[in-house]
């Protein structure tokens, strides 16, 4: 009986040790795809998979060390793996959503979303998911319900505001985008497309100064922004600075802006 007893405390404290060794790669993992150590992150989750084919929760880690790797196509049959082994988890719901999203597959992808929001109905960032799916598929109202939504559950969700002020901008209530775009600087002050939007939306109120001053600081966070290179470089034009104007095209254009290459091409090549 001791011996049995001593056996069973032995294969407890095993297997929490695996348990724990098992979530501190997890988070290693997930830390390396956050980082955009994509390949370090696939070779860590393939060697899980390997040890253990049908564990799910190793299929969701590797489903996710490719889609770091921007291959949807793969991440999809690892999290389709995943559902068919019975692993019928909000995250997984949200990550099959994402993976049918950027395939392109707009009813896969809002049906995966409703089984995210489904298990978990405050699950934030399913809403913040399929309101971003339907505005890329053209629902502008149902991704305004669901950025709202997102918000509600999560008051401090710098990118649902965002997009939200991408929205406001699109339907032209600039004052909407402006606040927003306020709030998610706040929250997130490294978010360049906040400074972005905010630029655009304070040229639809005339405020073109300021829209100056956050283009500078979208291409300060990313110098390769090319819309915010090409929007700068109209206004450093209006504003009299063609040396200015054609350096922002040109670096715009090397980025593959269309319309920075016609306006270089119609005012700087002589």
């Amino acid at each position: 009986m001791k011996q049995n007893l001593i056996l069973a405390v032995f294969f407890l404290l095993f297997s929490t040790f695996m348990a724990s060794n098992t979530y501190g790669q997890a988070a290693e993992i997930l830390e390396l795809i956050k980082i955009g150590e994509g390949a370090k992150a696939m070779e860590q989750a393939e060697a899980l998979v390997k040890s253990s084919p049908e564990n799910t929760e190793y299929l969701i880690l590797r489903g996710k060390a490719h889609l770091g790797l921007k291959n949807a196509a793969a991440a999809l049959e690892d999290f389709k793996r995943a559902e068919s082994l019975k692993a019928n988890t909000a995250d997984l719901y949200l990550q099959l959503g994402i993976a049918h999203s950027l395939l392109g597959q707009e009813k896969e992808s809002i049906q995966a979303f409703d089984k995210c929001i489904t298990a978990d109905a405050k699950n934030a960032e399913g809403f913040y998911n399929r309101g971003v799916a339907y505005f890329d598929f053209g629902n502008a109202d149902k991704a305004m319900s669901d950025l709202n939504m997102a918000i509600e559950v999560n008051p401090n969700y710098a990118e649902a505001y965002l997009s939200r002020a991408e929205l406001s901008y699109e339907a032209e209530n600039f004052k909407f985008a402006i606040k927003d775009c306020n709030k998610a600087i706040e929250l997130n002050p490294n978010l360049a497309d906040a400074y972005y939007f905010r630029a655009i939306s304070r040229g639809g109120v005339e405020k073109d100064k300021e829209a100056i001053e956050d283009f500078n600081k979208c291409i300060e966070l990313n110098p390769n922004h090319d819309e915010a290179l090409s929007f700068r470089g109209s206004a450093k034009y209006l504003s009299g600075n063609k040396k200015g104007a054609c350096a922002d095209w040109k670096k715009a254009k090397g980025l593959g802006n269309e319309e920075a290459e016609n306006n270089y091409n119609s005012y700087c090549v002589e």
